[in-house]
């Protein structure tokens, strides 16, 4: 009995994981919108308890799966890119953007005075957006979407459920995805998770990379140079729909020059196994090494 079941969640577990994920954050969210928002909101890390808990049950190895936060020996041009790059061209790229659908003048000079606020924005969301959703989202739905999807069309799948997991967030009037609305919100999970994809596959599966992009990438929100309270409950509509131009034009970018069955130009990606899982075909970790050895 025990077999049979180890043996159906390993032939389900993308599936799993994504109803384990909603079904975790959902309740917690139900919970603490009934009783009262704490401080963190604490469904953010659903999808890390839900792989976590996949993972053992599928006879995977926890270690190698969270051990994906250490890779850290990657070239430096992703840390480059990550930190610097992308949020100066992202950024950049949007406010334009604004500027000529609105006409308002951007004003660098209000930017020096937020600099510790952004600096602790930052370490805030890599710590907790990041941490929370990264080893779910990439270090264990990525790699087991591209052994059966190409790089692409594995990143459109998460989108998608990235998105759907927000949903009751659309419900808070005060958040940044009821401000937006589900069209805008979509497209930018469905744009965003191909940088995550081209960045976790370009440094040999780097969850730690992961971590950092999604930490600067919610902390694009408030490097805007324009004077506001960096209230994210009143963020200019048109702004929004700014970044998810700038962010549809970097990802078509990126699928154009890496195409779309890997987004990157390494030779192989992350796959199953790579995460410390356990391919469907397999019954243990013991088995894997077993093969590995013939």
């Amino acid at each position: 009995m025990k077999a049979d079941l180890q043996a159906f969640t390993r032939s389900h577990q993308v599936a799993l994981f994504f109803v384990l994920t909603i079904a975790v954050s959902w309740t917690i969210y139900g919970v603490e919108f009934a009783v009262g928002s704490p401080p963190i909101a604490l469904g953010v890390f659903g999808p890390l308890l839900a792989a976590a808990v996949l993972t053992w049950a599928t006879g995977g190895s926890l270690r190698r799966w969270g051990g994906q936060l250490f890779i850290w020996r990657v070239d430096g041009r992703w840390y480059l890119i990550v930190l610097v790059g992308f949020p100066v061209v992202f950024v950049g790229a949007s406010t334009a953007i604004y500027a000529v659908l609105t006409g308002y003048e951007p004003d660098l000079g209000v930017l020096p005075e937020r600099a510790w606020i952004v600096l602790f924005f930052l370490v805030f969301q890599i710590l907790y957006a990041g941490l929370g959703e990264e080893l779910g989202w990439r270090g264990f739905a990525l790699p087991r979407l591209q052994d059966r999807y190409n790089a692409l069309m594995a990143s459109l799948i998460i989108g998608f459920f990235w998105a759907l997991w927000h949903l009751p967030l659309f419900f808070q009037p005060d958040s940044y995805q009821a401000q937006m609305g589900p069209l805008i919100y979509l497209i930018d999970t469905f744009t965003i998770s191909i940088l995550f994809t081209w960045l976790y596959n370009s440094t040999g599966g780097s969850v730690l990379i992961a971590t950092l992009f999604h930490g600067v990438f919610n902390t694009t929100l408030v490097l805007y140079p324009y004077e506001a309270d960096l209230d994210i409950a009143e963020f200019p509509f048109l702004l929004g729909a700014s970044r998810s131009i700038a962010m549809l034009v970097l990802a078509v970018l990126v699928v154009a020059v890496y195409g779309g069955r890997k987004l990157t130009n390494r030779e192989s990606i992350p796959d199953t196994e790579h995460t410390g899982g356990v391919p469907a075909n397999r019954s243990s970790t013991s088995e894997m090494e077993t093969d590995a050895q013939q």
